[in-house]
């Protein structure tokens, strides 16, 4: 197989620099670039750059995927609206981690699959689908983080039975970003299930238009000179602020306690029972339609023969082939009633009538 990388980066505050542009450029000749975005694929060879340092200094999130089995999701975030405390209980180590980094905060969600990903079209490396993420997190909807804990809690010991971290509400009913996240990192559905039958309704949009008139002068202004300099984050920080307001007058929305939360080994065996029951309410489909099959075959069982015998009286191939298939069928019924041997003695019978079908012979015995 061979190798294959996809970076993927893009700028959403805003757009960069001519001078980032031309930094950019210099790391490869190859690259595709725009003001907003930069991708770079390689079938050998690899990123002369640090993804990290260029996403940090540059852009606003990266996708990384290798068909050997690594997938990366990474964001970064203004310090000033949001703090590392915030991310920290969804954290595991060499799978989801933050750093600082300057004026920023670096959120790297990295899953590596041992098995390998296989072919890659080229539409399973767009980032623009969970672009939505960042701003959700910004917002403080931490879906996507409980998430990446669920896939990356996979490859946690079973001896390391950690706590689940706070769960969101609203896992009941995801947004196209994180359909996209999940199948991106492929998050265990049945693990999801489970997660989500402990998270509240997500509380309705609340509208922020009214709560304009409470703030300040003050801060009015200071919004308004952000918006006239082009300060990044700017109409996020009004709608938190609004958002703030808000809360106040709503009942807030019910969150697990630490006490009530579950062990990850919980979280396995809930979703190990439900891949059981699935298994066993496809054995038992799997099971009648077998027995519904058995039923047709024994009233049709007498046409079946003389259609068999009729096909094989035509002394060719592809009619050898449709007798071969009614055979198998008529064995089937047979070893169900337990009458195997006449079975074996009918069809010798009519082997008999045709000693020199070699092409028969052959395909009875294969069959």
């Amino acid at each position: 197989m061979s190798e294959y990388q996809y970076y993927e980066f893009q700028a959403i505050d805003r757009a960069l620099t001519d001078a980032e542009r031309d930094e950019v450029a210099k790391l490869s000749s190859r690259v595709n670039l725009s003001p907003w975005r930069a991708v770079f694929t390689y079938s050998y060879g690899d990123f002369r750059g640090d993804p990290e340092k260029l996403l940090a200094k540059s852009f606003d999130a990266m996708l990384y995927l290798a068909n050997w089995g690594s997938r990366r999701l990474c964001f970064r975030f203004p310090r000033k609206l949001i703090t590392l405390e915030a991310l920290a209980p969804y954290c595991v180590d060499d799978r989801i981690s933050t750093f600082k980094s300057g004026d920023f905060i670096v959120l790297g969600i990295t899953i590596d699959e041992e098995e390998g990903l296989g072919w890659i079209d080229d539409d399973d490396g767009s980032l623009s689908p969970m672009l939505p993420l960042r701003q959700q997190i910004l917002e403080g909807d931490y879906r996507v983080l409980y998430l990446a804990w669920l896939k990356a809690s996979q490859f946690v010991d079973d001896d390391e039975d950690c706590l689940e971290p706070p769960v969101p509400p609203g896992l009941r009913a995801l947004s196209p970003p994180l359909h996209a996240f999940v199948k991106f990192f492929g998050v265990d559905a049945d693990l999801l299930a489970v997660a989500a039958n402990a998270s509240s309704a997500a509380a309705p949009e609340a509208d922020l238009e009214p709560f304009l008139s409470a703030l300040t002068e003050e801060e009015r202004c200071e919004f308004l000179r952000g918006l006239l300099r082009g300060d990044p984050g700017v109409a996020t920080q009004l709608r938190l602020h609004l958002k703030e307001f808000a809360s106040q007058q709503q009942p807030s929305v019910a969150t697990i306690q630490p006490s009530s939360r579950r062990r990850l080994s919980e979280l396995r065996q809930s979703a190990d029972a439900i891949a059981i029951g699935r298994a066993q309410r496809a054995k038992q489909a799997h099971e009648a339609a077998r027995l519904g099959k058995l039923e047709c075959l024994a009233e049709n069982e007498t046409r079946l023969w003389i259609q068999a015998s009729g096909l094989v009286a035509q002394k060719n191939i592809k009619s050898y082939n449709q007798a071969v298939i009614i055979f198998r069928d008529l064995q089937e019924l047979a070893k169900h009633r337990d009458h195997l041997s006449s079975f074996t003695a009918r069809v010798q019978e009519i082997q008999k009538q045709y000693p020199g079908l070699s092409g028969l012979r052959s395909r009875l015995e294969e069959a």
